[in-house]
């Protein structure tokens, strides 16, 4: 079967993280192109004309190019018939997950980027004290096995990465037995893998 996706991202980057784990739990082939950060290759202007943003991922399917990777993990659901919503009621829900999710996990990631990438320390105390409370917040609404209840969807997608990495963030995730537990459930899952040993680190197809 011939890759109808291609995906631009980078091994270090979460939100690219994302799109190649749908794909990978999916069962969809797809051609991945890696994006050089360092070297800027995502603000040159080849990039810009698939992603006028200059971040990764690009999904590129056709002749469509779909940046941020909570609306490409929507517009897969749709197109694979995979992880997305099975009503308009569910698929509203998987949407307030994805807002809600963007927001309060956020500073986990930020708390990495600083430390792994030489950021401000000095904007440590704040950002680990957010990250404590949405960590604290997303392990209260996990009350089912997945997110949006009984099933994996594209919600688990979306949180998946930051909490994969969350060591990185100096974060101990024992804190949060839930939301330790969801990562075990969500690896154990066909085609799920973490990070480091998911994401290719040159092109592939």
């Amino acid at each position: 079967m011939s890759a109808e996706f291609t995906v631009y991202g980078n091994f270090n980057s979460q939100p690219a993280t994302r799109v190649v784990l749908f794909l990978s739990m999916a069962g969809v082939p797809f051609t991945y192109r890696h994006v050089d950060l360092r070297g800027g290759q995502q603000k040159s202007a080849d990039y810009l004309a698939i992603n006028r943003f200059g971040r990764v991922p690009t999904l590129v399917h056709g002749d469509l190019s779909i940046s941020e990777s909570g609306v490409i993990l929507t517009y897969l659901a749709e197109k694979t018939g995979q992880f997305g919503g099975r009503d308009e009621q569910e698929k509203v829900r998987l949407a307030e997950w994805l807002s809600w999710l963007a927001d309060v996990l956020l500073p986990v990631q930020r708390a990495r980027a600083v430390r792994k990438f030489h950021g401000d320390a000095n904007a440590l105390p704040w950002i680990d004290a957010a990250a404590a409370s949405g960590l604290a917040q997303f392990d209260r609404h996990l009350a089912g096995p997945f997110i949006e209840g009984e099933r994996l969807s594209i919600a688990d997608i979306f949180a998946f990465p930051w909490i994969d990495l969350v060591e990185e963030s100096n974060i101990d995730i024992a804190t949060y037995p839930n939301v330790q537990a969801w990562h075990a459930r969500v690896l154990a899952q066909p085609g799920a893998k973490r990070q480091m040993a998911l994401m290719p680190q040159q092109d592939v197809g």
